[in-house]
């Protein structure tokens, strides 16, 4: 499984779209990773959304773009990995 979650202020634009992403692309992920895909949301007092894939911080702030978003989280899954 990988798990993906998003810290930042509770009600912030760029969090908020950020999981809306996250969770429109859930399905896309999970057949593209081959893996189950969970998405969660943790309240941080941070200025920019921050991206944790398996614990580790991948991304701050908002990915231009959704293809970018995903290759984010391929290239953090492919690093978990490398390191196993």
């Amino acid at each position: 499984m990988v798990r993906v979650e998003v810290r930042g202020r509770r009600g912030d634009y760029h969090a908020r779209t950020l999981l809306t992403w996250l969770n429109e692309l859930r399905e896309f992920l999970e057949s593209e990773l081959g893996e189950e895909v969970e998405v969660g949301f943790a309240e941080e007092d941070s200025e920019y959304p921050l991206l944790y894939v398996d614990g580790e911080l991948a991304f701050e702030g908002l990915p231009g773009e959704e293809g970018y978003l995903i290759e984010i989280i391929r290239s953090a899954r492919d690093a978990r990995r490398a390191t196993a």
